[in-house]
């Protein structure tokens, strides 16, 4: 069945907030001194991309599931990015606050009562990054690692693969991360973890 058909559905989880002021201009990425690197597989080290570096401004309520290990998480959440950031809000069905999360690309800070403290918001950021910021950019920051993101256009939108440029002993393939892409919705499946989000602009 295709999610985004699906757009009676009110669910929305994990997002993250995020505020950012940098330069995409020279593919510059966010260094160990400031936000920690997320571990794109077991080994390869992915920095954060500078919020300058989105494709097209996002100011929408989202509608999201995301299932991790087996559970499914659903919540209301209102994202912002725009070339100064991203800013991530979550709520439960009734409007009440379950946590925000904001990247400045310096820091990047996640309040909830309900997450767990060790969760690592930065995922969540390289997910949305992957997600919404621009190809070229995020191509010159993987091939650094032996990695690259392929596009594929579709229909309705498009699909974005990031692969590995060598077979990922653990898994037998090369492909990590799939994005589909259509006019208001996003499911961002990681294969290598396991988990994915599908979100979905909630209607006006």
């Amino acid at each position: 069945m295709n999610k985004c058909q699906n757009k009676g559905v009110l669910f929305v989880l994990l997002i993250l907030l995020v505020f950012g002021f940098a330069g995409c201009t020279s593919t510059k990425v966010i260094t160990e001194s400031s936000v920690s690197p997320i571990y794109i597989t077991n080994v390869k080290k992915f920095y954060l991309l500078p919020p300058a570096c989105i494709e097209n401004d996002i100011d929408k309520q989202q509608l999201l599931i995301a299932n991790f290990s087996g559970n499914t998480f659903q919540m209301l959440a209102y994202l912002k990015a725009d070339k100064k950031g991203i800013f991530l809000s979550l709520f439960n069905d009734f409007g009440t606050g379950m946590g925000n999360l904001t990247y400045d690309g310096i820091d990047v800070h996640f309040d909830s009562s309900i997450f767990p403290e060790n969760l690592k918001a930065e995922y969540i950021v390289a997910d949305l990054q992957f997600a919404y910021y621009s190809v070229d950019e995020i191509n010159n920051a993987l091939k650094t690692i032996g990695m690259y993101m392929e596009v594929e256009k579709t229909e309705d939108g498009e699909i974005r693969s990031i692969l590995s440029n060598s077979i990922l002993p653990m898994m037998n393939s090369r492909t990590i991360e799939v994005i589909k892409k259509e006019k208001s919705c996003t499911l961002i499946q990681n294969i290598l973890r396991g988990y994915d989000y599908y979100l979905q602009e909630a209607e006006e």
